[in-house]
């Protein structure tokens, strides 16, 4: 079960551009922790690692690499972004269960929509 977590664990604070101390600060815990925490050296609780899924905004299944590989990670998302791009996903499932693979209408708003949410100043 925690063989994935301290991988992922880094990963997704590094894609957050957090350092260990930011993140340990964040969650209460040392940046020692969370370091042994990343080489597997420790396991952490199931409330400390709750608290890390809740702060990168993830689940518990993706902090500890239990969700199918092809999942999409969206921490980071805005909800607007997020809802743009399970739209999107949605709608490339459907088109790829029918028999014509050309972007429909609702494809390129939906792309057009993701350019320019995606390239706002926050």
């Amino acid at each position: 079960m925690y063989t994935d977590f301290g991988e992922n664990l880094k990963k997704l604070r590094k894609s957050m551009h957090l350092t260990q101390e930011q993140l340990g600060g964040k969650c209460g815990i040392s940046a020692a922790a969370v370091s042994k925490y990343e080489s597997g050296a420790v396991k952490p609780s199931l409330e400390v690692a709750t608290d890390i899924a809740h702060y990168l905004n993830v689940s518990l299944d993706t902090l500890f690499g239990t969700l199918e590989k092809n999942t999409i990670p969206t921490q980071g998302l805005t909800e607007e972004q997020l809802r743009i791009v399970t739209q999107l996903v949605e709608l490339f499932c459907r088109q790829n269960a029918s028999r014509f693979p050309a972007f429909t209408a609702q494809q390129y708003e939906l792309i057009g929509r993701i350019v320019v949410e995606f390239s706002r100043k926050r």
